[in-house]
């Protein structure tokens, strides 16, 4: 194959991959926007009362079932919850010792309209906040 060819060849799945990649972000960026008006999940740490207090909201208030997960722990926490919203507390003594990022919250959240959406955050301590990232599943 002559030099020019491959160059041709090389530019165009160069080109290819980059616009792969660029529709991939911009797909993550419209599902970010698409559910962070409707969708709520916040995990807060009570180090006096010794427990975290999950919160999830729903501003349509057609979910129909949350299954919830808190990933990283020694024993495993796994609740199924019908609703739109909920809040429940789950005892932790204090924060993990590489911090609560190694301890997330998860959600498969099932939505007649929007099919079941992913949502996740980190635990965080009382008076601050997490980032919520959501995938379309």
């Amino acid at each position: 194959m002559p030099k020019l060819n491959k160059k041709i060849l090389f530019a165009s799945i160069a080109t290819l991959i980059a616009f792969g990649i660029g529709i991939s972000i911009s797909q993550s960026v419209m599902v970010q926007k698409k559910y962070e008006e409707v969708l709520y999940l916040d995990g807060t740490f009570h180090p006096d009362k010794k427990y975290v207090e999950i919160t999830f909201s729903d501003k349509t208030q057609k979910t129909t079932k949350v299954v919830l997960e808190v990933l990283g722990m020694e024993k495993s926490f796994q609740r199924t919850l019908e609703g739109s919203s909920f809040t429940i507390t789950v005892p932790f003594d204090k924060e993990p010792e590489f911090g609560w990022k190694v301890v997330p919250i998860t959600l498969v959240v099932t939505h007649p309209d929007y099919g079941n959406v992913g949502v996740k955050t980190d635990i965080h301590d009382k008076g601050k906040s997490s980032k919520i990232i959501f995938t379309q599943l």
